[in-house]
């Protein structure tokens, strides 16, 4: 188990200093802060539904419900979601494409190719989850500020649980990229898949929603429905609960997967390093 534990450690000190993360953070920040600025208050990305809270899905820029005014302060937070999807699908890309040296130390020093994939799963999760923890907050400071609200406690209990939930989701997307990039080995195409499944989950939900289809449910084994309608808080057709289930649900899997692909590539590349050196001694 210690052995399971401790390279955890030394991959997030590692990806630390890998260029992608620390330029993917401040990349981030830095879209949040101009998204922030310049965007007109009301504005609306992908959203399906009348601007009440509760109900809508998709992502919603100071969109203001009379209603309910600190959920609509809260959701305003998680707007850029739709934005910032690709830019952490690239980023988790790019990412996983230069940790090849990590990979090499970690065998060399002899730890289980398997418990050296799961280790750096989990850092890279808990890194992607931080990135996008700082962005919902500094959207969340921006609209503060920009809508002339009163900090509440009240904003802040809707704000928090929803923001885990998300981070949670997205880390999801992001651990489901690096699994579909180690099973096709091509960064376009996982990048293609990722992206436009999310988009098409997502607009196809706003139509099942209107009219219900079952050749349409297996939009729900992709992330669009989910952080649709956890970053609108629209949690009439889906609760928190069911939400933080799919994330989890399929991080989980997508570990899962990762680790076994990686183990499997490296106990496929010992047999044949093998069989080549009993073939030169024959």
């Amino acid at each position: 188990m210690k052995r399971a534990i401790h390279p955890i450690k030394a991959d997030m000190m590692r990806l630390h200093r890998i260029f992608p993360a620390k330029f993917g953070l401040a990349l981030m920040l830095a879209f949040g802060l101009l998204f922030g600025i310049f965007l007109k208050n009301g504005t609306t990305l992908l959203v399906f539904g009348y601007g009440v809270c509760g109900e809508d899905i998709g992502f919603l820029w100071n969109a203001i419900d009379p209603s309910a005014p600190d959920e609509s302060l809260a959701r305003s937070a998680f707007a850029g979601t739709s934005l910032f999807v690709p830019l952490i699908v690239c980023l988790v890309l790019l990412q996983e494409h230069g940790y090849k040296e990590g990979y090499r130390i970690s065998s060399a020093r002899g730890l289980n190719r398997f418990y050296g994939a799961l280790a750096h799963a989990f850092s890279s999760a808990l890194i992607i989850g931080a990135a996008y923890s700082a962005l919902c907050l500094l959207l969340f400071a921006i609209a503060i500020i920009r809508g002339g609200h009163n900090y509440s406690h009240n904003i802040l209990t809707v704000f928090l649980p929803a923001m885990v939930v998300n981070a949670v989701l997205v880390i999801s997307v992001a651990l489901e990229t690096v699994t579909i990039y180690r099973i096709t080995g091509s960064a376009v195409l996982s990048g293609a898949v990722v992206i436009v499944g999310f988009v098409m989950s997502l607009t196809l939900y706003g139509a099942f929603l209107q009219a219900p289809i079952p050749s349409l449910r297996w939009i729900f084994f992709l992330p669009g429905p989910y952080l649709g309608v956890g970053c609108a808080l629209g949690y009439s057709d889906m609760g928190q609960l069911t939400l933080l289930g799919y994330g989890v649900a399929a991080s989980c899997l997508s570990v899962l997967i990762y680790a076994l692909l990686s183990f499997r590539a490296g106990g496929c590349a010992q047999w044949l390093v093998r069989l080549k050196d009993f073939s030169s001694q024959n």
